[in-house]
């Protein structure tokens, strides 16, 4: 009966709240909002030669920002994000069809922490971090 009454308290009490607007998933009693940080991959992506290779896609996760190598195989994404440690899936697809050859799609994980994100404003932007992440690309067997 106990597990029932406490079960039924905890529904109305999430129910009201969501009724008058209240977030309780991010809590700051200074300001409305909730913080966040930039998070910032760059890198390079090269064959097996160190050849660079232009027109890889380069996505931050499945659901985030994308960018194309240029000529020079350079690449930057950045996505912004709750300002804790965070683990990224960083996706190469070659998608040009044969433009630079041929490669194998590959997926990197990176994490940042905590600790490396800076230059916060003292608000609700905590700051960014950066990482490099250099790639090589292994050709597809025809």
């Amino acid at each position: 009966m106990k597990v029932k009454y406490l079960k039924l308290k905890n529904w109305l009490l999430v129910s009201l709240s969501g009724l008058l607007g209240f977030n309780l998933s991010c809590v700051r009693v200074d300001e409305y909002g909730c913080p966040e940080a930039n998070f910032n991959v760059k890198g390079k992506v090269t064959d097996p030669n160190g050849t660079p290779i232009p027109g890889i896609q380069v996505e931050m996760d499945s659901y985030g920002p994308r960018d194309t190598t240029d000529a020079d195989g350079q690449y930057s994404v950045t996505s912004m994000s709750f300002p804790q440690t965070q683990t990224f899936n960083i996706a190469f697809s070659d998608i040009d069809s044969i433009e630079n050859g041929l490669y194998n799609n590959d997926t990197v994980p990176v994490t940042f922490q905590g600790t490396e994100i800076t230059g916060g404003d003292g608000h609700w932007y905590e700051g960014s971090a950066t990482k490099t992440l250099n790639v090589t690309l292994q050709p597809k067997e025809e």
